[in-house]
């Protein structure tokens, strides 16, 4: 039985929280890399548009088979304008969770997890559909859009649920 940590971040907040929970479970790391970047205030408009529309993104290579031995999953998301991000939705949609338990950790801006519960019911659909099983969803805080909240404070987040 092996643990896979599945992660997109934009600002860093995801990847060092991925890979601080890595470490912890002795988990493998998936990150999500879109074919086509986010840089700039462009970047930043197209994301939260694209997220509020539930676009997928097209990803580098296929990450969901990069799963499919695991049987205990963790997801890892930024919410971007209430919903999940185009990589994790484009990522959602392909891989297989039957026969797997799987938790969802979203960070956002807002300290009090604003929305978070609607992101968490929408992608507990997915893994059921799929024939898996949502354990918990958790909600954290990053920082405003775009920043990096810091090491030590994302570190301190996962140490409370983990």
């Amino acid at each position: 039985m092996s643990t896979g940590i599945v992660f997109f971040s934009r600002s860093n907040n995801n990847r060092v929280g991925a890979e601080y929970l890595a470490g912890r479970l002795k988990a493998e790391l998936v990150e999500l890399v879109e074919k086509k970047g986010r840089k700039g205030l462009i970047g930043f408009i197209k994301s939260g548009y694209q997220a509020t529309t539930g676009k997928r993104s097209e990803l580098q290579g296929e990450p969901w088979k990069e799963i499919e031995h695991c049987s205990t999953i963790y997801l890892m998301t930024p919410i971007w304008g209430g919903n999940i991000t185009p990589a994790m939705n484009a990522f959602l949609h392909q891989a297989d969770f039957k026969g797997k338990e799987v938790t969802l950790i979203t960070l956002q801006a807002d300290p009090k997890g604003g929305g978070s519960e609607k992101v968490h019911d929408h992608l507990r659909s997915i893994v059921e559909n799929s024939g898996g099983t949502f354990l918990k969803g958790f909600a954290l805080h990053s920082d405003v859009p775009g920043k990096f909240a810091g090491k030590e404070y994302i570190q301190s987040q996962l140490d409370k649920i983990v």
